[in-house]
């Protein structure tokens, strides 16, 4: 099944119209997911057709990218932006005591929120990222490893499609379609190009620049599950082993046959993954 099935909302802060998906569930636990560097809420789609009957999902375009508007300049992607807007979307639905899950930059997003207000929290997801990064060369751009390449333009969504799947060889191929399909536009001369901001591809300097993460995390008293592909290269099993023992209660789980974008390499497992660790928090 690759329809959509949930309703499109906008909110505007910073003069910037942000867009989220409801999946419908009012009244359910909520979880919000925050999708991560030139990604779209719609990569959360294959979990959320899943486990729509059971929780209240709400799914976030984060500023410059999928159907939310862009920034005035590149310095209008800090992280502290990205983390206005999705307390602005949060205090926007009324939602408290709620499972939050965000991936790569999502996650960064969700670790500052969760350090603020762990009282608005009931769990925390971390979809392959850690307080820290692995040693790579200088100037390398780790969100380049699974994230929607270059070039920009093509002249069909195939073309797009086989692009990204030469990138994301471990995902089933329909997840790319739907990924690609939901991540792109056609522009006026008839090509089809990202719907995210360019300035996006061209940021060289960190939008976490100057914060000291680990300490931040280090008073997280959130329950928290921080994924990791198998085959990633983003988050090592050393940087795993330490976010365990920096957090107060984090527990980790290793996603075999997965790389950086785990909910499209093996969506069933990453899903399986998030649903232990809910229902084991639920009954504890």
């Amino acid at each position: 099944m690759t329809s959509v099935s949930a309703s499109s909302h906008f909110i505007v802060r910073d003069n910037i119209r942000l867009h989220h998906l409801d999946w419908g569930g009012n009244g359910r636990h909520p979880v919000v997911l925050v999708h991560g560097v030139r990604l779209h809420a719609h990569v959360w789609n294959h979990f959320s057709r899943r486990f729509r009957d059971r929780f209240h999902i709400v799914a976030l375009d984060q500023r410059g990218h999928g159907d939310s508007g862009w920034g005035a300049a590149a310095e209008s992607y800090h992280i502290e932006d990205f983390y206005g807007d999705l307390r602005a979307v949060v205090e926007a639905r009324g939602l408290s005591r709620f499972t939050l899950i965000g991936h790569s930059l999502g996650g960064v997003v969700s670790m500052l929120f969760a350090h603020r207000h762990h009282d608005q929290l009931e769990r925390l997801v971390l979809v392959d990222v850690t307080a820290g990064r692995p040693v790579v060369p200088a100037g390398a751009d780790l969100s380049r490893i699974t994230e929607t390449q270059p070039p920009r333009e093509f002249d069909s969504l195939e073309s797009a499609t086989d692009y990204v799947r030469q990138t994301m060889a471990l995902a089933p191929r329909h997840m790319v379609e739907e990924s690609v399909r939901c991540g792109i536009r056609r522009s006026d001369d008839g090509r089809y190009t990202w719907k995210y901001d360019p300035v996006l591809f061209r940021r060289r300097r960190p939008p976490t620049a100057a914060m000291d993460f680990w300490q931040l995390v280090s008073s997280i008293p959130t329950p928290t599950l921080l994924q990791y592909g198998s085959h990633s290269r983003v988050v090592t099993p050393e940087l795993a082993a330490r976010m365990a023992q920096t957090m107060p209660n984090c527990t980790v789980e290793r996603i075999e046959g997965a790389g950086h974008a785990l909910f499209t390499d093996q969506p069933e497992a990453f899903a399986a993954s998030v649903e232990r660790f809910l229902v084991k928090m639920g009954s504890e």
